[in-house]
């Protein structure tokens, strides 16, 4: 029997890796939106997702989840509302769909 004498990589399975990209698309936007005054959090519970709540109100809180949608990744509220592309360089349009939805107002 032949045992190889360089070091093997364990192989890792396809979705830990989609699962650590979504963490990171919601880590962006974690940072993003924290910046505006957003609470946000990443939370790894299964499938990762994002909490974002508005710090003056208890009541707007929502999860975001980063799931594939053609051919790329989008932002998606825990309801379905699409917020934008998780690849998009500028993470703008997603911050201020997320900071409406709960009644943050942004600072230019």
């Amino acid at each position: 029997m032949v045992h190889p004498t360089h070091p093997t990589r364990p192989v890792t399975p396809a979705a830990i890796l989609t699962q650590s990209l979504q963490r990171k698309r919601l880590a962006r936007l974690a940072e993003a939106v924290s910046s505006h005054g957003i609470w946000a959090r990443v939370i790894d519970d299964g499938r990762p997702f994002l909490r974002v709540s508005n710090p003056q109100s208890e009541f707007a809180v929502e999860d975001i989840t980063c799931e594939r949608r053609g051919q790329g990744y989008v932002f998606v509220t825990s309801f379905g509302m699409y917020l934008g592309d998780c690849d998009d360089r500028s993470l703008r349009p997603s911050v201020e769909r997320t900071a409406r939805l709960l009644g943050v107002e942004l600072s230019n």
